[in-house]
Protein backbone atom coordinates (compact mmCIF):
# COMPACT_ATOMS: atom_id res chain seq x y z
CA UNK A 1 0.00 0.00 0.00
CA UNK A 2 1.34 3.29 -0.88
CA UNK A 3 2.34 6.44 1.48
CA UNK A 4 -0.42 8.73 0.10
CA UNK A 5 1.59 11.79 2.12
CA UNK A 6 4.11 11.20 -0.86
CA UNK A 7 1.36 12.64 -3.79
CA UNK A 8 1.80 15.39 -4.93
CA UNK A 9 -1.98 16.55 -4.51
CA UNK A 10 -1.32 15.91 -0.09
CA UNK A 11 -1.34 19.70 0.37
CA UNK A 12 -3.18 22.69 1.87
CA UNK A 13 -5.82 23.65 -1.07
CA UNK A 14 -8.29 26.31 -1.45
CA UNK A 15 -11.28 26.03 -3.79
CA UNK A 16 -9.54 27.56 -6.77
CA UNK A 17 -6.77 25.78 -6.38
CA UNK A 18 -8.87 22.11 -6.46
CA UNK A 19 -10.09 23.49 -9.80
CA UNK A 20 -6.65 23.62 -11.48
CA UNK A 21 -5.38 20.75 -9.76
CA UNK A 22 -8.12 19.15 -11.63
CA UNK A 23 -7.54 20.14 -15.05
CA UNK A 24 -3.61 20.57 -14.73
CA UNK A 25 -3.93 16.44 -14.28
CA UNK A 26 -6.82 16.37 -17.28
CA UNK A 27 -4.70 17.90 -19.78
CA UNK A 28 -1.22 16.38 -18.30
CA UNK A 29 -3.15 12.61 -18.90
CA UNK A 30 -5.35 13.60 -21.26
CA UNK A 31 -4.73 11.59 -24.02
CA UNK A 32 -4.04 7.77 -21.87
CA UNK A 33 -7.24 8.90 -19.90
CA UNK A 34 -9.34 9.69 -23.23
CA UNK A 35 -7.83 6.58 -25.36
CA UNK A 36 -8.94 4.14 -22.06
CA UNK A 37 -12.03 6.11 -21.82
CA UNK A 38 -13.11 6.05 -25.45
CA UNK A 39 -12.65 2.40 -26.07
CA UNK A 40 -14.31 1.03 -22.95
CA UNK A 41 -17.41 3.57 -23.36
CA UNK A 42 -17.32 2.77 -27.36
CA UNK A 43 -17.62 -0.76 -25.94
CA UNK A 44 -20.69 -0.09 -23.88
CA UNK A 45 -22.01 2.05 -27.10
CA UNK A 46 -21.86 -0.50 -29.12
CA UNK A 47 -23.59 -3.49 -26.90
CA UNK A 48 -26.55 -0.68 -26.87
CA UNK A 49 -26.49 -0.06 -30.91
CA UNK A 50 -26.29 -3.93 -31.91
CA UNK A 51 -28.99 -4.80 -29.38
CA UNK A 52 -31.81 -2.24 -31.04
CA UNK A 53 -31.94 -0.33 -28.24
CA UNK A 54 -31.26 3.03 -29.66
CA UNK A 55 -33.92 2.03 -32.16
CA UNK A 56 -36.81 0.36 -29.98
CA UNK A 57 -36.32 4.01 -28.24
CA UNK A 58 -36.14 6.21 -30.95
CA UNK A 59 -39.52 4.43 -31.96
CA UNK A 60 -40.90 4.31 -28.81
CA UNK A 61 -44.59 2.42 -29.17
CA UNK A 62 -45.80 1.75 -26.12
CA UNK A 63 -48.26 -0.35 -27.82
CA UNK A 64 -45.07 -2.49 -28.65
CA UNK A 65 -43.35 -2.42 -25.03
CA UNK A 66 -46.84 -3.47 -23.22
CA UNK A 67 -46.94 -6.49 -25.38
CA UNK A 68 -43.42 -7.21 -25.02
CA UNK A 69 -42.72 -6.04 -21.14
CA UNK A 70 -40.62 -9.38 -20.77
CA UNK A 71 -38.49 -9.20 -23.47
CA UNK A 72 -38.08 -5.03 -22.80
CA UNK A 73 -37.27 -5.65 -19.16
CA UNK A 74 -34.56 -8.20 -19.51
CA UNK A 75 -33.01 -6.64 -22.59
CA UNK A 76 -32.64 -3.15 -20.02
CA UNK A 77 -31.47 -4.96 -17.11
CA UNK A 78 -28.67 -6.53 -18.95
CA UNK A 79 -27.57 -3.41 -20.54
CA UNK A 80 -28.04 -1.77 -17.12
CA UNK A 81 -25.83 -4.45 -15.36
CA UNK A 82 -22.82 -4.63 -18.03
CA UNK A 83 -22.64 -1.00 -18.26
CA UNK A 84 -22.30 -0.54 -14.12
CA UNK A 85 -19.46 -3.24 -14.08
CA UNK A 86 -18.03 -1.62 -16.71
CA UNK A 87 -18.02 1.97 -15.59
CA UNK A 88 -17.21 0.51 -12.23
CA UNK A 89 -14.27 -0.87 -13.15
CA UNK A 90 -13.36 1.87 -15.29
CA UNK A 91 -13.82 4.95 -12.36
CA UNK A 92 -11.71 2.17 -10.34
CA UNK A 93 -8.96 2.15 -13.10
CA UNK A 94 -9.10 6.01 -13.59
CA UNK A 95 -8.55 6.85 -10.42
CA UNK A 96 -5.65 4.30 -9.38
CA UNK A 97 -3.62 5.23 -12.37
CA UNK A 98 -3.53 8.78 -11.63
CA UNK A 99 -2.97 7.74 -7.58
CA UNK A 100 -0.48 5.33 -8.95
CA UNK A 101 1.20 7.23 -11.69
CA UNK A 102 1.78 9.91 -9.08
CA UNK A 103 3.86 7.96 -6.64
CA UNK A 104 5.43 5.54 -8.40
CA UNK A 105 6.25 6.38 -12.14
CA UNK A 106 7.56 3.48 -13.01
CA UNK A 107 4.25 1.51 -12.60
CA UNK A 108 3.02 -0.63 -15.65
CA UNK A 109 -0.55 0.25 -17.03
CA UNK A 110 -0.74 -3.84 -17.11
CA UNK A 111 -0.21 -3.53 -13.29
CA UNK A 112 -2.57 -0.90 -12.70
CA UNK A 113 -5.34 -2.14 -14.16
CA UNK A 114 -4.62 -5.81 -13.22
CA UNK A 115 -5.06 -3.82 -8.80
CA UNK A 116 -7.66 -2.39 -10.20
CA UNK A 117 -9.63 -4.85 -11.14
CA UNK A 118 -8.99 -7.86 -8.73
CA UNK A 119 -8.86 -5.15 -5.79
CA UNK A 120 -10.97 -2.23 -6.11
CA UNK A 121 -13.53 -3.10 -8.46
CA UNK A 122 -15.84 -4.99 -7.11
CA UNK A 123 -15.68 -2.49 -4.49
CA UNK A 124 -16.25 0.39 -6.86
CA UNK A 125 -19.45 -0.77 -8.08
CA UNK A 126 -20.92 -1.67 -5.15
CA UNK A 127 -20.35 1.95 -4.12
CA UNK A 128 -21.75 3.64 -7.43
CA UNK A 129 -25.09 1.61 -6.40
CA UNK A 130 -25.41 2.92 -3.28
CA UNK A 131 -24.54 6.19 -4.23
CA UNK A 132 -26.63 5.88 -6.64
CA UNK A 133 -29.70 4.82 -4.26
CA UNK A 134 -28.43 7.05 -1.67
CA UNK A 135 -28.85 10.44 -3.88
CA UNK A 136 -31.96 8.74 -5.51
CA UNK A 137 -33.88 8.86 -2.60
CA UNK A 138 -32.34 12.12 -1.09
CA UNK A 139 -33.39 13.93 -4.11
CA UNK A 140 -37.29 12.05 -3.86
CA UNK A 141 -37.08 13.57 0.05
CA UNK A 142 -36.00 16.88 -1.67
CA UNK A 143 -39.15 17.07 -3.55
CA UNK A 144 -41.13 18.19 -0.37
CA UNK A 145 -39.98 21.41 -0.65
CA UNK A 146 -39.99 21.03 -4.77
CA UNK A 147 -37.09 22.39 -6.85
CA UNK A 148 -34.82 24.08 -5.07
CA UNK A 149 -35.17 20.81 -2.23
CA UNK A 150 -33.83 18.74 -4.82
CA UNK A 151 -30.97 20.45 -5.95
CA UNK A 152 -29.67 21.27 -2.04
CA UNK A 153 -30.15 17.02 -2.18
CA UNK A 154 -28.45 16.71 -4.60
CA UNK A 155 -25.58 19.14 -4.04
CA UNK A 156 -25.19 17.91 -0.51
CA UNK A 157 -25.23 14.13 -1.38
CA UNK A 158 -22.80 14.97 -4.31
CA UNK A 159 -20.08 16.76 -2.31
CA UNK A 160 -20.36 14.32 0.65
CA UNK A 161 -19.99 10.77 -1.40
CA UNK A 162 -17.76 12.46 -4.79
CA UNK A 163 -14.50 11.74 -2.72
CA UNK A 164 -16.00 8.24 -1.93
CA UNK A 165 -14.79 6.60 -5.40
CA UNK A 166 -10.93 7.58 -4.34
CA UNK A 167 -11.41 6.12 -0.72
CA UNK A 168 -11.97 2.55 -1.82
CA UNK A 169 -9.30 2.74 -4.10
CA UNK A 170 -6.75 4.59 -1.84
CA UNK A 171 -8.00 3.53 1.34
CA UNK A 172 -8.96 -0.20 0.36
CA UNK A 173 -12.35 0.48 1.84
CA UNK A 174 -15.73 -2.26 1.12
CA UNK A 175 -18.71 0.27 -0.24
CA UNK A 176 -20.08 0.53 2.84
CA UNK A 177 -17.15 1.58 4.80
CA UNK A 178 -16.64 4.23 1.83
CA UNK A 179 -19.88 6.15 2.15
CA UNK A 180 -19.58 6.60 6.52
CA UNK A 181 -16.09 7.68 5.56
CA UNK A 182 -16.71 9.95 2.86
CA UNK A 183 -19.35 11.75 4.96
CA UNK A 184 -17.15 12.24 7.88
CA UNK A 185 -14.04 13.32 5.86
CA UNK A 186 -16.23 15.77 4.10
CA UNK A 187 -17.60 17.87 6.83
CA UNK A 188 -13.86 18.32 8.06
CA UNK A 189 -14.05 21.46 5.29
CA UNK A 190 -17.54 21.34 4.07
CA UNK A 191 -17.86 24.60 2.98
CA UNK A 192 -14.63 24.42 1.45
CA UNK A 193 -15.91 21.05 -0.45
CA UNK A 194 -19.36 22.21 -1.14
CA UNK A 195 -18.05 25.61 -3.16
CA UNK A 196 -15.49 23.39 -4.89
CA UNK A 197 -17.93 20.98 -6.00
CA UNK A 198 -20.63 23.55 -7.02
CA UNK A 199 -17.91 25.30 -9.39
CA UNK A 200 -17.03 21.82 -10.94
CA UNK A 201 -20.27 21.56 -11.53
CA UNK A 202 -20.81 24.59 -13.54
CA UNK A 203 -17.67 24.09 -15.00
CA UNK A 204 -18.97 20.88 -16.44
CA UNK A 205 -22.53 22.31 -17.58
CA UNK A 206 -20.37 25.06 -19.54
CA UNK A 207 -18.12 21.97 -21.49
CA UNK A 208 -21.42 19.82 -21.79
CA UNK A 209 -23.17 22.96 -23.84
CA UNK A 210 -20.17 22.98 -25.80
CA UNK A 211 -20.04 19.31 -25.96
CA UNK A 212 -23.91 19.03 -27.38
CA UNK A 213 -23.65 21.82 -29.65
CA UNK A 214 -20.53 20.08 -31.64
CA UNK A 215 -22.70 16.55 -31.36
CA UNK A 216 -25.79 18.12 -32.91
CA UNK A 217 -23.27 18.89 -36.00
CA UNK A 218 -23.86 16.07 -38.35
CA UNK A 219 -28.28 16.66 -37.45
CA UNK A 220 -27.95 20.23 -38.39
CA UNK A 221 -25.94 18.86 -41.66
CA UNK A 222 -28.38 16.81 -42.44
CA UNK A 223 -31.20 19.24 -41.46
CA UNK A 224 -29.86 21.89 -44.10
CA UNK A 225 -29.45 18.92 -46.51
CA UNK A 226 -33.05 17.95 -46.76
CA UNK A 227 -34.67 21.53 -46.32
CA UNK A 228 -32.48 22.34 -49.64
CA UNK A 229 -34.02 19.04 -51.00
CA UNK A 230 -37.40 20.33 -51.06
CA UNK A 231 -38.15 18.52 -47.66
CA UNK A 232 -41.15 20.55 -46.15
CA UNK A 233 -39.86 22.19 -43.28
CA UNK A 234 -41.99 20.73 -40.57
CA UNK A 235 -40.90 16.90 -41.48
CA UNK A 236 -37.39 18.44 -41.42
CA UNK A 237 -37.61 19.09 -37.73
CA UNK A 238 -38.45 15.48 -37.23
CA UNK A 239 -35.65 14.16 -35.32
CA UNK A 240 -37.04 10.72 -36.73
CA UNK A 241 -35.81 11.14 -40.33
CA UNK A 242 -32.12 11.63 -38.92
CA UNK A 243 -30.20 7.95 -39.37
CA UNK A 244 -26.94 8.59 -37.82
CA UNK A 245 -26.38 5.00 -37.06
CA UNK A 246 -23.39 3.68 -35.91
CA UNK A 247 -21.92 7.19 -35.73
CA UNK A 248 -24.27 8.10 -32.79
CA UNK A 249 -22.38 5.01 -30.79
CA UNK A 250 -18.88 7.15 -31.46
CA UNK A 251 -20.06 10.35 -31.17
CA UNK A 252 -21.50 9.33 -27.38
CA UNK A 253 -17.90 7.46 -26.86
CA UNK A 254 -15.97 11.20 -28.29
CA UNK A 255 -18.49 12.86 -25.17
CA UNK A 256 -17.87 10.72 -22.35
CA UNK A 257 -13.87 10.39 -22.90
CA UNK A 258 -13.66 13.68 -22.74
CA UNK A 259 -15.73 14.67 -19.41
CA UNK A 260 -15.66 10.89 -17.86
CA UNK A 261 -11.49 11.32 -16.36
CA UNK A 262 -13.05 14.65 -15.15
CA UNK A 263 -15.04 13.27 -12.37
CA UNK A 264 -12.17 10.37 -11.21
CA UNK A 265 -9.85 13.63 -11.67
CA UNK A 266 -11.93 15.21 -9.50
CA UNK A 267 -12.85 12.80 -6.74
CA UNK A 268 -8.88 12.12 -6.41
CA UNK A 269 -8.41 15.80 -5.73
CA UNK A 270 -10.90 16.66 -3.25
CA UNK A 271 -10.00 13.45 -0.86
CA UNK A 272 -6.41 14.93 -1.13
CA UNK A 273 -7.68 18.56 0.05
CA UNK A 274 -9.50 16.61 2.26
CA UNK A 275 -7.00 14.25 4.03
CA UNK A 276 -4.51 16.34 4.14
CA UNK A 277 -7.35 18.87 6.37
CA UNK A 278 -7.69 15.87 8.53
CA UNK A 279 -4.23 15.24 9.05
CA UNK A 280 -3.41 18.26 9.98
CA UNK A 281 -6.16 19.01 12.45
CA UNK A 282 -5.70 15.79 14.29
CA UNK A 283 -2.08 17.19 14.47
CA UNK A 284 -3.05 20.31 15.96
CA UNK A 285 -5.72 18.49 18.60
CA UNK A 286 -2.11 16.09 19.97
CA UNK A 287 -0.20 18.96 20.68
Amino acid sequence: MYDIKQHSLYKPMEVDSVISSVFTIYFKWFFKLFLFTFLTVLLVQYLYYSTGFYEIMKTFDPTYVEGNLGFFFKLLAKLLLISVLVYGILNAFLINYLFVKDIDPNASFGSILGDSIRKHSIHMIFFLILTSVIIFFGMMFGIIVFIIGILLAAIYLGTVLISGCTIVVVEQKNAFDAIGRSFSLTHKDFWQSIGSFVLFILILILISIVLSAVVAIPVVIMFFGNVTEGTNIFEAFNLGLYEIGIWQVILNALVSAITFPLYAIFSLVLYFKLKYTEDQKAIFTNQ
